[in-house]
């Protein structure tokens, strides 16, 4: 099962929430400057031509609120930004409720399906599809009798039920033998933190993306691997697509010193604002950071922090090269939002990465069958990179440390 797109890491069904790389402000229109106004007489003329004159205009299906959101969805669609995107009020509210680490879905992280399916990546602890069964490495064939091969990420979405209350039917594949379960969706915490003590006492922590409660949970997690005698720490970002900017700044506050540069943000007009580390509860750990080249955003940003530092050493690949950043603006009383790209981001050394991505201290390939395999499906006995992170605290007797509290 290979990876999925750069743009794309994973799927978590609640519905879905697809997981993009991200790293988001968020503004009112006009609070950010102004600029020329644009001539929008001719939408306003089409709009009403096409009430008065379109022969299966109908009211009930296509109002006005349809036309304009469309029309909105057209701008930003022309911009040719990759990360620009319109929402309605309720899309917003959906995105809102999706970040936030908490959704009503079936509690599964999955790929892009290829021509065997769709593979499992991760089944959330207590969530239906745990209860159902279901685990990590399945392959998802068939969904309400909809084959899943090569569907797109629409296709896939689509074939799950609107109704809530209406269990899905899910066929997959385990060791060859097929089975069909029944899941209805309730509500599903995601858990984007784990840890867990490897050998030789190192601490290991991995986040998957910095939205919802990641912070709190981070420094739960760093203080229960300190307070068990943990001094080494190795933190994974591989797979890490980005985030909000508040939780990773909470992270860093932790690993930087006080009054210590964490990242510098740009708009197009020069504008500067620059964040430092609040302090805080730090800790006194050795660290190593893994990332690949799907560690984009808002990782970067951290990776960066730390690597200017000298506060951790980088294991594993090329980061994505992602060092821009998204703002939503709320349109209207009547509109919705829009988001775009507005700024560029520059880490304490003056570094803007975007399209180049950072370069780890020590470059380690993954084995060539498993590089385009989530990290969540390779075992650690098979993990090159987790493993040479371990060894550089065995070959290293003096790695740079976070300063203590």
């Amino acid at each position: 099962m290979k990876r999925p797109d750069s743009s794309t890491i994973s799927i978590i069904v609640c519905f879905f929430i697809i997981v993009v790389l991200s790293f988001s402000l968020i503004f009112v229109l006009g609070e950010r400057g102004t600029a020329e106004a644009v001539d929008v007489s001719p939408l306003q003329d089409l709009a009403q031509t096409i009430r008065s004159e379109y022969y299966f205009y109908d009211d009930k299906k296509l109002d006005s609120e349809k036309l304009v959101n469309s029309a909105m969805r057209g701008m930003i669609t022309s911009l040719d930004d990759p990360y620009a995107q319109y929402y309605t009020e309720e899309e917003y509210k959906q995105l809102l409720t999706e970040n936030s680490g908490d959704y009503v879905g079936i509690g599964i992280s999955v790929q892009v399906p290829d021509e065997s399916g769709s593979m499992v990546i991760s089944v959330y602890e207590g969530g239906p599809a745990d209860l159902a069964g279901l685990k990590k490495g399945d392959i998802i064939t068939q969904i309400n009798g909809t084959p899943t091969a090569n569907l797109s990420l629409d296709a896939l979405i689509a074939c799950f039920s609107n109704d809530e209350e209406k269990p899905d039917e899910i066929i997959y594949l385990r060791d060859g033998v097929e089975t069909t379960i029944s899941v209805k969706r309730t509500e599903v915490h995601i858990k984007r933190v784990d840890s867990s003590v490897l050998s030789n006492n190192i601490g290991y922590i991995r986040i998957t993306e910095f939205n919802g409660s990641v912070a709190s949970d981070f420094i739960a997690a760093a203080k229960a691997l300190q307070d068990q005698g943990v001094r080494n720490l190795i933190i994974d970002l591989r797979d890490n697509p980005g985030g909000g900017l508040n939780e990773v700044l909470s992270v860093a506050n932790t690993l930087i010193p006080k009054d210590s540069v964490i990242v510098s943000i740009r708009s197009k007009s020069g504008d500067e604002r620059v964040y430092k580390s609040e302090g805080g509860e730090q800790f006194n750990m050795k660290l190593v950071v893994l990332v690949n080249g799907y560690s984009a955003s808002a990782s970067e940003l951290l990776t960066g922090a730390l690597k200017d530092y000298g506060l951790a050493t980088i294991v594993g690949t090329q980061t994505f090269g992602k060092g821009i950043v998204q703002s939503f603006f709320h349109i209207s009383e009547n509109g919705g939002w829009a988001k775009m790209t507005t700024d560029a981001y520059f880490t304490p050394n003056d570094v803007c990465i975007q399209g180049v991505g950072i370069s780890p201290d020590l470059v380690v390939e993954l084995p060539e069958e498993l590089k385009d395999t989530s990290i969540d499906l390779i075992e650690p006995a098979q993990d090159t990179q987790l493993k040479a992170a371990i060894g550089v605290f065995a070959q290293q007797a003096s790695l740079p440390k976070a300063i203590a509290r």
